[in-house]
């Protein structure tokens, strides 16, 4: 997968997510009653942005290599358990774990990218889709152009005096 686009990827689910813990956190703090119309944008905002986060943690999970695709499985499985085991003790801290876990992830989804998916299983996928992306070209191996650098001529010209007789 080619990295620029890998990192964009990343990029966004990470603004996604966070932008989701503000917008539940803000919207949890405004009264019931008072800006109701503002709760209802935060929740149409939190929907938008889950629903890309959702779709992309489901785009990567399609391209990642089989063993990474267990490595995923039990990262989830491990969020899930400390998420629920934190939320016990300390009241709405699961939004912070998750926030952390995803976070975590997306760096090290960054690190490993050659490792975890395919070169060109991103533009596999878009070409199944009637997606029209262009591949990334390998430089061609360039003939080296040879310079003709002018040599001097060492030979002297010689020109023939023709003798004086006086």
């Amino acid at each position: 997968m080619d990295k620029k686009i890998h990192k964009k990827l990343n990029m966004i689910e990470t603004v996604c997510v966070i932008m989701c813990v503000i917008c539940m956190s803000v919207a949890a703090i405004v009264h019931p009653y008072q800006l109701a119309l503002l709760k209802t944008l935060f929740l149409v905002i939190v929907s938008i942005a889950e629903i890309l986060v959702i779709s992309i943690e489901l785009l990567l999970f399609y391209l990642e290599t089989k063993k990474y695709k267990f490595i995923t499985i039990a990262f989830y499985l491990i969020e899930l358990l400390s998420l629920m085991l934190f939320n016990m003790n300390i009241p709405f801290s699961g939004l912070f774990v998750l926030t952390s876990f995803s976070i975590l992830k997306n760096v090290f989804r960054v690190i490993k990218v050659e490792e975890i998916y395919p070169l060109l299983a991103y533009y596999e996928l878009c070409k199944k889709y009637g997606i029209k992306v262009k591949k990334p070209r390998k430089p061609r191996a360039s003939v080296a152009k040879k310079t003709a650098v002018p040599v001097k001529n060492k030979k002297k010209r010689s020109v023939k005096e023709e003798p004086t007789f006086a």
